[in-house]
């Protein structure tokens, strides 16, 4: 098991893969909302177990935030979010930030909050899918 960190246009094909696998086609989120302007300045996080194929996904904003965290049914319960997720707290901290945030699907809340994540506990409607808002210390 391995997470490569990368970029938009050098991993868009096994980044969009997972992504449309998991949020569009899975979760039926509207492309229009999956697909945004934020991608060409994140840094990217790709999950790999003994073969070429993708496991999970993840992006890094330059304002901290943590988004399109998934993983391919698959391969869950198995650390690929994990990994993810720890591979993107290291990333923030050498960017210097200082605190990083995500909206967090209500279901993965506790997931999150087992990574140092707390929450005001408000929760709102993104995409179709309730969210809370999380953020933790670097």
């Amino acid at each position: 098991m391995k997470v490569l960190t990368t970029d938009w246009d050098s991993s868009k094909a096994q980044l969009s893969f997972v992504r449309k696998q998991v949020f569009i086609i899975e979760q039926g989120i509207d492309e229009r909302d999956e697909w945004d302007n934020l991608d060409e300045d994140a840094v990217h996080f790709v999950s790999f177990g003994t073969t070429a194929v993708p496991t999970g996904v993840c992006r890094l904003t330059p304002e901290g935030q943590v988004g399109r965290l998934s993983v391919l049914p698959a391969y869950r319960s198995q650390g690929y979010a994990t990994m993810l997720l720890r591979k993107a707290i290291q990333v923030a901290r050498e960017m210097d930030l200082k605190r990083i945030f995500l909206h967090a699907q209500t279901e993965s809340q506790v997931f999150y909050e087992r990574h140092g994540f707390k929450t005001d506990g408000k929760i709102f409607l993104e995409s179709g899918i309730l969210h809370v808002l999380m953020e933790r210390d670097i």
